[in-house]
């Protein structure tokens, strides 16, 4: 079975928070990082996360691993999904596992898009806020 970095151009993490949501996108087959922006939680916002996705990713297939989908990511997983975007779910890094990293949002963005690269597209969590 094909890992989601054979599946997918780019891997989009989504750091999520009540005012803001954070994008780190990577290309999947280098796992370099494209860039980094942050996005008022709004519905425009929204709308130009969409946008700055497609831009950065030239309409390739793009896969966003999202943090927190059924509390703070929900209403940007429905905004992703309704574009076209596939979006796995992510859960927060660990304590233990930030002492290496740090703590950001660009940080917490990339360590999603990252967790994702290996592995195959059914083992990543579904939306929960799709109901699953």
């Amino acid at each position: 079975m094909a890992i989601i970095a054979q599946e997918f151009e780019f891997v989009v993490g989504v750091d999520t928070h009540a005012r803001t949501h954070t994008f780190t996108a990577i290309h999947a087959s280098t796992g370099a990082v494209v860039d980094i922006a942050a996005f008022p939680a709004t519905s425009s916002g929204m709308d130009r996360s969409i946008s700055w996705i497609r831009r950065r990713t030239g309409g390739q297939r793009v896969f966003a691993a999202v943090e927190g989908t059924s509390s703070y990511g929900a209403r940007i997983t429905q905004v992703l999904l309704a574009a076209g975007i596939d979006v796995g779910e992510v859960r927060p890094p660990t304590r233990s596992s930030r002492s290496l990293t740090g703590k950001s949002d660009p940080i917490d963005a990339e360590t999603a898009a990252r967790f994702v690269l290996g592995r195959p597209r059914d083992q990543v969590m579904e939306p929960r806020c799709l109901g699953n």
